[in-house]
């Protein structure tokens, strides 16, 4: 068995363990460039449509990003949005963060969060985009209640976009990553056990960490999420936060065999890794989706 895994901050969920050596060497060789050809920077106070199939993300400017549960009651958006966070309630299990967890460079304060800039590997801190309103911008963050959201100011970040984004079918094992319509590339995959499933929902990749070795229990490059398991509340004394990630035993594809993250084939993890910037969103649905059924959408090779 492998020597387990112990970092204080941040655990994608395995079902096996990565000692601390190889994982802090792969922190070291943390890929903090946005890699996609497709990505657009844009004027944080830009509030021009984006184009179909993209999707909007922003980067922080400063050593810490605050993140507010709630805009100034002053503030009129256009058109009217709620001007509170939102959040997807899980009651069995805690709040992350929270008083007295260590939560890897984020904090509750009485106005809402504080995030650190870089993150733990030394990368961006990225948060994806759902209303551009100029001065303000309601964003998805990493947090427990997953799905939970916040409002940012336009000035801490810079924003760009991508047209890549990611679809994962549970009932079939199977995900897509889409270069706008089209399927950039696709594959089988490990899902969560049963008792510890791949939660369901909208994520984004928060950053990229390529893995000094291809070998390890999480292959060639870990793909974080935003999003925790729903139902462990610790994983290897740190916190259970779900990722894509490459794999050492490609003869577990198409069955349930992780703790909630998502097991890749290692050359798929790469070409996937290659391709993305962090901020791509990811669909997780509980079964096929009916668009995939469209035959419009063409699978190109990468």
């Amino acid at each position: 068995m492998n020597t387990p895994l112990r970092l204080r901050q941040f655990r994608p969920i395995a079902a096996a363990a990565i000692s601390l050596a190889l994982l802090l060497g792969a922190a070291a060789c943390s890929d903090g460039k946005k890699a996609s050809s497709d990505t657009t920077v844009q004027d944080s106070s830009s509030t021009t449509a984006i184009a179909p199939y993209q999707t909007t993300y922003a980067t922080a400017k400063g050593a810490k990003l605050t993140v507010y549960s709630e805009l100034p009651k002053s503030v009129v958006t256009t058109p009217p949005s709620s001007t509170s966070s939102t959040t997807t309630v899980k009651a069995t299990v805690a709040a992350i963060p929270r008083t007295g967890l260590n939560s890897a460079g984020v904090k509750k304060t009485a106005d809402g969060y504080e995030f650190t800039n870089p993150t733990y590997y030394k990368n961006p801190l990225v948060v994806d985009v759902l209303e551009n309103q100029g001065d303000w911008m309601k964003v998805l963050i990493t947090a427990r209640p997953n799905h939970t959201t916040g409002w940012i100011k336009a000035d801490d970040v810079t924003i760009a976009a991508t047209d890549y984004h990611m679809e994962l079918d549970l009932s079939t094992f199977h995900l897509k990553v889409f270069q706008g319509a089209n399927v950039f590339v696709e594959t089988d995959v490990v899902i969560g056990k049963d008792s510890t499933p791949t939660p369901i929902g909208r994520f984004f990749v928060t950053e990229k960490i390529k893995n000094s070795s291809d070998t390890g229990v999480y292959g060639a490059w870990i793909l974080p999420t935003n999003g925790y398991s729903e139902v462990l509340e610790t994983f290897d004394n740190g916190l259970p936060q779900v990722a894509f990630h490459g794999t050492n035993q490609p003869e577990l594809v198409r069955t349930k065999s992780s703790n909630g993250c998502v097991r890749i084939p290692n050359d798929v993890v790469i070409t996937i890794a290659g391709a993305i910037p962090a901020g791509t969103p990811i669909d997780i649905f509980a079964t096929t989706p009916a668009s995939w059924s469209n035959p419009a959408a063409t699978t190109k090779k990468p």
